[in-house]
Parts: C-alpha cells; sequence; structure tokens
C-alpha cells in the first residue's frame, strides 16, 4: 500500500505539521515493502497520483487546486497533524485518524475551527451532503 505522508524531512520520525502547505515536501513510501522511502518538494500532487498512493497523512489542506486533485484520484486524506509520520502509520492502521472530506474554506466539511460529529446529526446535514 502505497502512503503520501507531509513532512519537512525524508524520517519516519518527521513531524506532520499541522496543515500541509507548512511540509516541506511529502514522503511516498509503501507499507509492504523494505523500498526507502521517496522525499519529493514540486509537483506533490502529481507524484501522489503517479505513485498511486492509496491515502495522504496530512495537516489540514488550504489549497483547493492540490485538494481537488488528489480526491479525484482517490486518494484518502487522513488528519495527522502535529504526529510523526510512524505515529500517523501506526494511527491509520488502528483506524484512529478521521479523514479530510474537504481543503479549508470548501463547500463542504473540511473540519477546521468546527468539532462536527456525524452522529449528531445522522449525516442529515449540509456538511455531511458535500462530503459524501
Amino acid at each position: 500500500m502505497m502512503i503520501a505522508a507531509a513532512a519537512n524531512e525524508n524520517s519516519m520520525s518527521a513531524l506532520i505539521p499541522d496543515t500541509f502547505e507548512k511540509a516541506a515536501g511529502i514522503m511516498l513510501f509503501d507499507l509492504e515493502t523494505d523500498q526507502p522511502p521517496q522525499f519529493v518538494t514540486e509537483n506533490l500532487a502529481q507524484h501522489i497520483i503517479d505513485a498511486q498512493c492509496e491515502a495522504l497523512l496530512c495537516g489540514f489542506i488550504y489549497d483547493a487546486q492540490f485538494f481537488e486533485a488528489i480526491a479525484q484520484a482517490g486518494v484518502t486524506r487522513y488528519l495527522a497533524g502535529e504526529m510523526t509520520v510512524e505515529e500517523a502509520v501506526a494511527a491509520m492502521d488502528a483506524y484512529q485518524l478521521s479523514m479530510i472530506p474537504d481543503y479549508v474554506g470548501g463547500p463542504g466539511c473540511s473540519g477546521h475551527g468546527h468539532e462536527h460529529h456525524h452522529d449528531d446529526c445522522d449525516g442529515d446535514c449540509d456538511a455531511c451532503q458535500h462530503s459524501e
């Protein structure tokens, strides 16, 4: 399973910033092999798509164009800001990370600046309608 993680260095102990845009680049790695991670700093969305990543571990995303590109490619975005890459992978494997359904300021529920629990609305609120 190919994963991308927003980070400032190519290390599993690197901290994932609280927003995607604060990261120096992304680590691309396969959870099923011992291949060393690749670290890229340009054309991030294209690298994620070309590597066929299934998930991106990052902080909140403000860049609408980046968000739309990876969302259309079917990349699941997980909120992992302020965690190390290693902690985020473990939390993802344990189903403990929240998905990022939209970019901050987008039409859906980005989760930034408020708490929205889908149990509270039974999936029948405007934010839930946009994020499905």
